[in-house]
C-alpha cells in the first residue's frame, strides 16, 4: 500500500468513527430534549401514523434550527432526526472520499462505478 494509499485510508476510518461519534451526541441530545419535555399521553385505542413535519431532510434541518415556534419536544424528536441523517451521512462521505482516492490513482473505472454508486446514495436520500 502506498503512502498516499494509507494516508487516504486513515482518513476514511477518521471520517466513518467521526460521523458515528457525531450522530451520537446529536441524537442523544434530541432524544434528552424529547424525553425531558412533557411528552403527551400515547393513546393505544387508536393508531396513528408518524408525523409528516419530518419527512424530508429539509425539514428535519428547519424544525431541529428554528430558534422559536415548535415546542421542545417536536425540536427534541427534530434533533433526534438530524442525528440520524448524519449518520446515514456518514457512508455517503465514505464513498466520496473513495472516488478521489480511486482518481488520485487514476483509476477511471472505479471513478466511474463509485461515482454512480455516489449518486444513487444521494438521490436516493435527497429525493425522498
Amino acid at each position: 500500500m502506498a503512502p498516499s494509499d494509507h494516508k487516504l485510508q486513515q482518513i476514511i476510518s477518521a471520517t466513518l468513527r467521526g460521523g458515528v461519534i457525531i450522530a451520537a451526541g446529536i441524537g442523544l441530545l434530541g432524544g434528552a430534549l424529547y424525553l425531558f419535555s412533557s411528552p403527551p399521553v400515547p393513546a393505544y385505542a387508536a393508531f396513528h401514523g408518524a408525523a409528516t413535519p419530518y419527512a424530508s431532510p429539509s425539514q428535519v434541518l428547519r424544525l431541529a434550527f428554528a430558534a422559536h415556534g415548535e415546542g421542545t419536544q417536536a425540536r427534541g424528536l427534530a434533533i433526534a432526526q438530524l442525528g440520524i441523517l448524519c449518520l446515514l451521512l456518514t457512508p455517503i462521505l465514505r464513498v466520496a472520499f473513495s472516488i478521489v482516492g480511486f482518481a488520485l490513482e487514476r483509476d477511471r473505472t472505479y471513478v466511474l462505478i463509485t461515482a454512480a454508486v455516489l449518486a444513487a446514495l444521494t438521490g436516493s436520500i435527497l429525493l425522498h
